[in-house]
């Protein structure tokens, strides 16, 4: 029995431990965060192997395990996702070390989505774990532009959440069940209409002709084992076996090497966790915003059965020979509250508020020393752009310099060269001048020899001519 400032919860000390139920004292929020005062938690295989020690969950021990649930918001840590969020109904999912079994519970502002008046809040409990898994799996469809996909165990809860809405998208759900009347319930609550029970004596025959029919190519398994290679390897070129579980079996075998490297075939897994960090917010807004709409029609959940905290491993034991009939729920609802337990919510938010009253004041003093080192940082910056501009004009001077210098070089160049050019004109000038002048030497020359030659010709034919 809880009293003031603190809760009942299951508590598990380490990974090896056995979860037994305590009193500790409430936990408080951080900025992002919400206190959310539990209602109805269920049991799913994920938690099964967290408390057996077998999850790969990255919660912290010690801790309150549970990953989802419902509840009503009591205290929020501040920042503008939570803005109006206090007193809230909600449905979540949480990875925090203070988990959904316990009567309080913390978890991150974005993984909360408000419930409207016309859910119940039991059913609102299991509105993370399957219904994100199964928009997950649809995600991994579209991306691989997938006509038909086989999986097991079809009669799971998951299972018919992804007849229903993989239906709604024509994509066709190849179901495998174990026992005969799971073929009925899957006709009857989901309208399946491709269901074969693995006990059949041709059982891989008849999957392996539903395959070539519908063009199945991806194998979403939560199963494990041997079977997961056999039905592996009658599937088509390029396909995929997508271990999303391992009920049986921690290994898969019996896959044929030869399909892996010929026929491109390929073993994937699909981890919830991995799967939402690897959405943008913008993303993760928009797939909350569908699961809203979706949880009250496509992806609503059936319940089988409620038990209170203190009968927690009879629960355990029921959710395990009743898994296919409908979610088992762990009960921390409380319809009326006493005296004691207002009192404890008013010490919770006074406590809670004081916490975040200091929170806010070291969040102002963090930033006034934020905006006193941006401001310096600017100072600086300003100062070494001073700099740079002394720098440049420098640059530009030296360049201003440096270019009129070689302007100058240049025109004196230019100058020296022309000069030479007038020199080498005069001198071919003075010299066809002087080849001209001793042309007309020559001629004269040549002119006087010719009239004195002319000259004694004609006297010495005088002389002949008087003898």
């Amino acid at each position: 029995m809880s009293s003031a400032n603190t809760m009942s919860c299951l508590w598990k000390e380490s990974k090896e431990a056995k979860p037994y139920v305590m009193s500790i004292p409430i936990p408080t929020v951080e900025e992002g965060q919400l206190l959310i005062r539990m209602d109805y938690a269920p049991i799913n295989p994920s938690d099964i192997k967290f408390l057996l020690g077998q999850s790969s969950s990255n919660k912290q021990f010690p801790c309150v395990p549970g990953f989802e649930g419902s509840g009503t918001v009591v205290l929020t840590g501040g920042g503008m996702a939570s803005w109006g969020m206090a007193g809230k109904r909600v449905a979540f999912y949480t990875n925090h070390e203070y988990g959904t079994y316990g009567e309080y519970c913390i978890t991150d502002t974005n993984l909360c989505i408000e419930l409207d008046n016309d859910i119940q809040s039991n059913e609102a409990a299991c509105s993370f774990i399957n219904p994100l898994s199964a928009i997950g799996m649809l995600d991994i469809c579209k991306k691989n532009n997938v006509k038909a996909v086989i999986n097991n165990p079809g009669a799971s809860q998951l299972g018919k959440m992804m007849n229903r809405l993989f239906k709604e998208r024509n994509i066709k759900v190849i179901n495998i069940v174990r026992r005969e009347e799971q073929v009925y319930e899957l006709k009857y609550e989901c309208g399946a209409e491709l269901i074969i029970n693995q006990n059949d004596p041709d059982f891989l025959k008849q999957l392996k002709i539903m395959c070539e029919a519908t063009q199945a190519s991806i194998y979403f398994d939560a199963v494990g084992g041997q079977q997961s290679g056999n039905i592996l390897n009658i599937m088509p070129k390029g396909s995929i076996l997508m271990m999303y579980g391992t009920l049986d079996s921690w290994q898969i075998g019996g896959i044929q090497a030869n399909d892996l490297l010929r026929d491109k075939k390929s073993i994937q897994g699909f981890f919830l966790n991995v799967w939402l960090k690897e959405q943008n917010k913008l993303e993760l807004i928009m797939i909350l915003k569908k699961l809203k709409n979706l949880i009250k029609s496509t992806l609503k959940t059936k319940i089988a059965k409620e038990f209170p905290l203190d009968q927690f491993q009879q629960a355990v034991d029921y959710y395990k020979t009743h898994m296919t009939e409908g979610k088992t729920l762990i009960c921390l609802k409380k319809t009326i509250q006493s005296k004691e337990e207002k009192q404890t919510q008013k010490q919770i938010q006074s406590s809670n508020g004081q916490q975040q009253q200091q929170q806010q004041q070291q969040s102002t003093e963090q930033q006034q020393q934020s905006n006193e080192q941006q401001q310096q940082s600017n100072e600086q910056q300003q100062q070494l752009n001073e700099q740079k501009q002394q720098l440049n004009e420098q640059q530009q001077q030296q360049n201003e310099q440096q270019y009129q210098q070689q302007n100058e070089q240049q025109k004196q160049q230019n100058e020296q060269e022309n000069l030479e050019v007038q020199r080498l004109e005069q001198n071919e000038e003075q010299h066809q001048e002087e080849q001209q002048q001793q042309k007309s030497n020559e001629d004269q020359v040549f002119q006087e020899d010719d009239e004195d030659s002319n000259s004694g010709f004609g006297e010495g034919l005088n002389d002949q001519l008087s003898d």
